[in-house]
Formats: structure tokens, C-alpha cells, sequence
């Protein structure tokens, strides 16, 4: 093993507008520190709590980010790094959820090799499987609690109707973790909760979550399955969406005749605005008012819990890496390995791009 170089990595400050969250904290980077090198963007963890004091404890090391580029093998973030930012193509970089729409990336020989995490997304037993279900969560209960400030109104979910006090009819359309989690955080809250959507096994679990379910069929076409929901949705107070399909723009369940039939004053958060979103009327990272009602498109709710994503993101995130790198700092990307061949293109790997730099030997297996 004389001859091989541990692998050094490089955390990311993350570039989204509002995007608050880190990929490691400092506990995680003095976990990892015994088999690779770290080196940090300045003002990484700032938004999530954490100080640069706190990752230089760790054994991490401050530096400018073209100071990173140059000298490392690996670059970890939360979300996608702009494609402003260049990076050699003989590197790796491990994020969650690419940005860019499958025809428009470029060739795998001109472009570093992207691992994305959300392809682990619902595969049971993998290391590192659980980041995207727990980031969906997050969100999910983040929605919610937006929604309580827009209505004005604070724990439990209740309004007050002249001298009654009545609870908020709340709708989930989805069948990820983010949905389920804004059923059970809506319930939590006081709401009457209604769930929604087309998953194996999906009416159990959130009818376990106390939900009333939306009955409806997977085989609908989508105009016939809006015209299914338009009737229970225009007696809620609160919808949720996040319906989507990997590397395709959002099917539209909400369009503008059924936003309009719904109650002045209802709030829609629509979970799925960066991919184009599930309400026809839904505009990213905007609030808009139409027909007396709100639609939320914001893509940075996760940052609303910062702290807490980024601890649940980092764990997972340092498990992954353990995976992939082993005691003696050596990464290996086997294409028989299953965790390698779900984060990425097997035929890539055989071909041989694999991470490599000058006078370091990091095996494929």
C-alpha cells in the first residue's frame, strides 16, 4: 500500500440561491479523517452552524475553491454544483439530485464522474440509501409549517371561524417520504388529513398515518385523474404536491380551472416546482396569489432546518464515503458492487473512467 495516496476530498460551499445546508459536518469530518484528506470552502457550514474554527478542529483544511480544484480527487455537496463551476474531468463529484434534464448533460468523457445520491433513493440495505428519503422528510415537514405561517395561525393547526374553532383540511398528493411526513406532521398539528397517490401499498401507510385515502387508480390518464381529485380538493385548506418522475418534468395534477375552484385563502405548496412543479400555476422559488389563492414554489424548504438536514445529510453522506473508501484511503469503484452500480453508469466504469491523478493509484475494484 506504499504506493497509494489517500483520496483527498473537497466540501463544497453550496451555490442555490437559499440553499443553507452542508454535506459534512464537522463531527463527520473527524470521522473520516483516519482515511482521506478533506479540504473545505471557506463558509461552508455557516448557514447550518457550523464555524471554519469547528472543521479545522476536525482536520480539515481551509482553502479557496480553485486552490481545491487543483489539488482533489473528490468533491462532495448537497445539491448539484453550478455549472459555472469547472472541475477536472478525471474527478468525482457526489451530490444529491442532478439539475440537468438527462439530453442535456454532456458525454461522459467531458464532464468529471457524477455519483448521484438520489439514485440510492428506496434501494433497502445500501449504504447511504437513506439520504434522499430523509432530506424528503424534512421537507415534507417543513411545507407544513410554512403553511402555518401563511395562514397566520400557530400550533395546533386550528382556524377560527367566528366563534367556532374548526381544523384545517389538509390534502397530500404524493406517495415519496415527503408527503407522507406532511401528513403525519399536518396530523400531528391538529389538521384532517387526506393523502393521495399512485404507489404500491400507498393507502396502508397513510391510512396508518390516521389519513383518510383519496381512492383513485394508477391506470387513470392524467385529465381523468384531475377531474377525480378536483371535486375532494376544493373543500381543502391546505395541498401539498411532490410528484415526480426521475429526469422528467412533473406531471401537472392541479390546473388552472381547479385552483380556481378552490376556497379563497387556501395554500398549495408544491413540492415538485423545481421540476417544473405539480400545479399548473406554480412558478420556482416564488410565492404567487391567484384567484385568493397562495402557491408556494419555494426549492429551498430543507434549508429551514438546516441544522438538523444537514446532520441527517452529513451521516449518511460519511456512511456512503466508508463504503466507497476503504481503511488505507484507496477508492474503489467496483462495477460489481451494488451500491457503485446503482450511483452510476456500469459501462462507464468498465471503460475505465474512473478517478485517477498523477502518481496516485486509486483502484476500481
Amino acid at each position: 500500500m506504499s504506493n497509494l495516496v489517500r483520496v483527498r476530498a473537497g466540501l463544497l460551499r453550496e451555490t442555490h440561491p437559499g440553499e443553507r445546508r452542508v454535506a459534512l459536518t464537522p463531527e463527520d469530518v473527524r470521522r473520516l479523517s483516519g482515511r482521506m484528506s478533506i479540504w473545505f470552502e471557506r463558509g461552508c457550514g455557516v448557514g447550518a452552524g457550523h464555524a471554519d474554527d469547528a472543521y479545522i478542529a476536525a482536520g480539515a483544511k481551509p482553502v479557496d475553491f480553485a486552490d481545491m480544484v487543483s489539488s482533489s480527487h473528490m468533491f462532495v455537496s448537497v445539491r448539484q454544483p453550478a455549472a459555472t463551476r469547472v472541475f477536472p474531468a478525471t474527478s468525482i463529484l457526489i451530490f444529491l439530485g442532478s439539475n440537468a434534464p438527462q439530453d442535456t448533460r454532456p458525454l461522459a468523457g467531458q464532464q468529471p464522474l457524477h455519483l448521484d445520491i438520489a439514485q440510492l433513493s428506496g434501494m433497502q440495505g445500501l449504504k447511504g440509501a437513506d439520504i434522499s428519503s430523509r432530506q424528503a422528510a424534512i421537507t415534507g415537514h417543513a411545507a407544513v409549517l410554512e403553511a402555518a405561517r401563511q395562514f397566520g395561525i400557530s400550533h395546533p393547526m386550528l382556524m377560527v371561524d367566528g366563534s367556532f374553532v374548526r381544523p384545517v383540511k389538509m390534502a397530500a398528493l404524493g406517495s415519496d417520504a415527503a408527503s407522507l411526513q406532511a401528513l403525519a406532521t399536518a396530523r400531528r398539528l391538529g389538521a384532517l388529513t387526506h393523502g393521495f397517490g399512485l404507489g404500491k401499498d400507498l393507502q396502508a401507510k397513510i391510512e396508518r398515518l390516521g389519513a383518510k385515502f383519496l381512492d383513485t387508480s394508477s391506470e387513470q390518464e392524467l385529465a381523468r385523474l384531475r377531474q377525480e381529485l378536483s371535486g375532494p380538493l376544493s373543500k381543502m385548506q391546505l395541498i401539498t404536491t411532490s410528484v415526480v418522475n426521475p429526469g422528467q418534468t412533473a406531471p401537472v395534477l392541479i390546473d388552472e380551472d381547479m385552483v380556481s375552484r378552490l376556497s379563497p385563502g387556501t395554500v398549495i405548496i408544491d413540492l415538485a416546482a423545481e421540476r417544473g412543479g405539480n400545479c399548473a400555476l406554480t412558478k420556482a422559488n416564488e410565492t404567487i396569489n391567484i384567484f385568493g389563492v397562495r402557491i408556494i414554489g419555494s426549492t429551498t424548504l430543507a434549508s429551514d432546518e438546516a441544522a438538523e438536514a444537514s446532520r441527517h445529510f452529513s451521516s449518511g453522506l460519511t456512511n456512503l464515503l466508508e463504503h466507497l473508501i476503504d481503511g488505507h484511503g484507496t477508492l474503489r469503484l467496483d462495477p460489481g458492487d451494488s451500491v457503485t452500480a446503482a450511483l452510476t453508469d456500469k459501462a462507464r466504469i468498465q471503460r475505465g473512467a474512473f478517478l485517477h491523478d498523477s502518481g496516485t493509484r486509486l483502484k476500481k475494484g
